[in-house]
């Protein structure tokens, strides 16, 4: 028996879990956490993925958080945060989405713009921070994934031109994260 005070023998204490930058940010803005890349759905998983630099910390998909409170909104779909050897974390955002016509960088558009104002929201700020943390390391922070269909932005278009404007690449149907 042990004596008072003591643990029981094959009781064995956990090492806390540290929570990510990305995690506490996106709990204060009321948005729901997964682990890792969990919270994108499985179809798209496959195609996002990290260069040796960069982990995966935790995910959201803002997309379904925000539907009840804004049903007609053009919202973005998830947020990824994403974790350096080193340490330092920075957040960027996934919208899969088709690009087989041209006409689908202005639904893009709309949807960044609901972002980037989402982003300016006071319970946003950490993610704010983090979003800017990756433009900063010249890490694109918004990627547009088209895993079905034909890719119809053509570099050099009218279209091209406008998303990089924004900060968007042209759609891809696999993201290296590095």
């Amino acid at each position: 028996m042990s004596s008072a005070g003591s643990k029981p023998k094959n009781k064995v204490d956990k090492p806390a879990l540290k929570t990510s930058q990305f995690e506490s940010a996106a709990t204060a803005a009321g948005l729901k956490v997964m682990p890792g890349k969990s919270a994108v759905k499985g179809q798209y998983q496959a195609g996002i993925t990290c260069g040796t630099v960069l982990s995966f910390t935790a995910s959201v998909d803002i997309d379904q958080d925000c539907q009840a409170t804004e049903p007609q909104s053009n919202r973005w779909d998830y947020g990824l945060g994403l974790k350096t050897k080193k340490g330092e974390e920075f957040a960027v955002w996934v919208e899969p989405h088709p690009a087989s016509s041209t006409s689908e960088v202005a639904k893009i558009l709309a949807k960044l713009d609901w972002l980037e104002h989402k982003l300016t929201q006071p319970d946003f700020k950490g993610l704010e921070t983090l979003t800017q943390k990756s433009a900063l390391a010249d890490m694109p922070r918004f990627h547009w994934l088209a895993m079905t269909g034909d890719i119809r932005i053509r570099p050099g278009s009218r279209e091209a031109a406008l998303l990089s404007k924004r900060g968007l690449r042209l759609p891809s149907r696999h993201l290296v994260l590095s």
